[in-house]
């Protein structure tokens, strides 16, 4: 018996188009890294980043899009696993943010997928989230909610969704726990969010979690425009019952952006410990020289920050609970085409 939800259409606010050099937290390290520093220095922090290979026979990629570059040929920057990404200029990287309450390990489900693209042919780098519970076909396990992949087969299973669903090419992935970013949200001084009353009751729960994990968090005690600690960040980020799944990758994202903003500010003394700290919270299957291909690229491009939900009032989007559990079901040839749009641009 399917129960349906109408989804009110997702519009992202205006102060989200501002997007500055906040691409994601697991990736913002990966930029700073490459601006007034030198290569060696990149590749000594580089080396606290723990590293898992993909099986690129095994990623359900079927075809790559052919895009003509205006901007310039950049293959001598961009040498990635088979030559296919470098030759068409863009690169889509999976970006998972996870949910495990094992702090010693990576594993659980993908409370966060995103896309990572890096387009040289527009000069932009943009970041596409997909809903967690979206309605999709995992193989080997039929259709289930996307976030199950991960928790079914790690970044191999993961990646090989995302790309089975929406038609990518997408080889390679960087990972990081959610729960582990209290202690780098600390160290940077903490991130300003404006929380609601809502918010903040249902962060409580969370935040006894947190607590019972060794996280030593407080209860948020005001609204508005606060100073979240790196606990109080994560509780809020990781709130599921205010809104809709649409409006938990917004308080998501808010969080990374703020993150950025607070890494800005930081005095130059604390930038080496904040990098270390960050990457060495990374599992990626990206190489060093993949790293800083794409590091050199950025600093000498400076390229404007896109972003795209899916799915959004072009996808057919509603809820509906199949089997006791509540989906985002939605028409995922219409999402396909909404995001090659949106990462190709043809």
């Amino acid at each position: 018996m399917l129960k349906e939800r109408k989804i009110t259409a997702y519009y992202p606010k205006q102060k989200r188009r501002k997007i500055l050099i906040s691409v994601i937290c697991v990736i913002l390290a990966l930029i700073i890294a490459f601006v007034g520093a030198a290569v060696y220095y990149a590749y000594s922090l580089l080396r606290a980043t723990p590293r898992t290979e993909l099986d690129s026979s095994d990623l359900g990629i079927e075809k790559v899009e052919s895009v003509t570059s205006e901007q310039g040929d950049y293959s001598a920057f961009f040498k990635f696993k088979n030559g296919v990404n470098r030759q068409n200029g863009i690169i889509n990287i999976a970006l998972f943010g996870l949910d495990t309450r094992d702090m010693s390990k990576t594993s659980g489900r993908s409370d966060a997928t995103l896309i990572l693209t890096v387009d040289t042919v527009h000069n932009k780098v943009k970041i596409t989230s997909v809903a967690r519970d979206s309605y999709v076909s995992v193989d080997g396990h039929g259709k289930t909610k996307l976030t199950h992949a991960y928790s079914y087969g790690g970044h191999q299973l993961a990646v090989k969704t995302l790309n089975q669903n929406f038609g990518l090419d997408i080889q390679d992935f960087v990972s990081v726990n959610f729960s582990q970013l209290a202690d780098i949200i600390d160290y940077i001084g903490g991130v300003k969010i404006n929380v609601s009353e809502d918010e903040k009751e249902v962060m409580k729960g969370y935040i006894d979690e947190l607590n019972k994990l060794g996280i030593k968090t407080e209860y948020l005690t005001e609204t508005g425009d606060v100073l979240l600690s790196g606990g109080q960040a994560v509780a809020y980020a990781r709130n599921r019952y205010t809104g809709t799944d649409i409006d938990r990758m917004d308080r998501q994202y808010e969080v990374l952006v703020a993150m950025a903003q607070s890494a800005k500010n930081m005095s130059a003394a604390k930038y080496d410990k904040f990098l270390k700290m960050l990457l060495s919270e990374c599992v990626t299957s990206l190489s060093d020289e993949e790293i800083i291909s794409i590091g050199l690229w950025a600093a000498s491009s400076s390229p404007e920050f896109e972003r795209l939900v899916l799915p959004n009032g072009d996808c057919n989007a509603s809820g509906k609970t199949i089997n006791g559990l509540w989906y985002y079901v939605y028409d995922l040839d219409k999402a396909k085409q909404v995001l090659h749009s949106f990462i190709y641009e043809n």
